[in-house]
């Protein structure tokens, strides 16, 4: 019984390594150059009701309103108040800066398999865990037979090949942070 157990066992464990060899993916993240824009804005308190809040801005004298964050804190005369603790005719200095970070992530697949099927840019693997799975490609998708590289055209039935197929997904992580001071009238 123990020796047919260790038999059962090294089957799963090949199977089991086998099918991790069918398919390999990684995954990393690439960095852009960040960008960093700093706005500053002048106003006088004109208006308050619960996190609402108007300003008259300088030097333009036009009015804005603003949703404040519940729990915004403001630095006035270098004390730390909320919204409800501010003064009519309280000057705030809003000091915002805007991080914008270009990320790039990128999945790299490799597979390994035999050609079962190959017709025009669509060819069925057989992966080693004993899978079949049909790809498209396009022309010039390169994969490697005996250490050579070859197009899906050059592929036959029969032949043991590796793809590597790259996809990038750009996309932006914005940070904001906004810092407001004042004086009080």
């Amino acid at each position: 019984m123990t020796t047919r157990f260790a038999i059962v066992s090294s089957a799963i464990l090949l199977a089991a390594t086998l099918s991790l060899q069918a398919q390999t993916t990684t995954t990393s993240k690439e960095a852009g150059t960040a960008q960093v824009v700093t706005a500053v804005l002048t106003g006088e308190v004109a208006w308050i009701d619960g996190n609402m809040l108007v300003a008259k801005l300088r030097p333009t004298g036009e009015y804005r309103v603003y949703k404040m964050q519940p729990g915004q804190k403001f630095l006035i005369d270098g004390q730390s108040k909320l919204i409800n603790e501010l003064k009519l005719g309280t000057v705030l200095t809003a000091t915002s800066v805007t991080t914008t970070q270009p990320i790039t992530v990128r999945t790299t697949t490799v597979v390994n398999g035999t050609v079962v099927w190959v017709n025009g840019n669509y060819v069925v693997l057989l992966l080693p865990n004993g899978d079949d799975k049909g790809y498209t490609v396009p022309e010039n998708f390169p994969f490697t037979v005996d250490g050579k590289t070859v197009t899906v055209r050059e592929l036959k039935v029969g032949t043991k090949v590796t793809a590597t197929k790259i996809v990038e997904d750009p996309h932006v992580e914005v940070v904001k942070t906004t810092i407001i001071t004042g004086t009080a009238k």
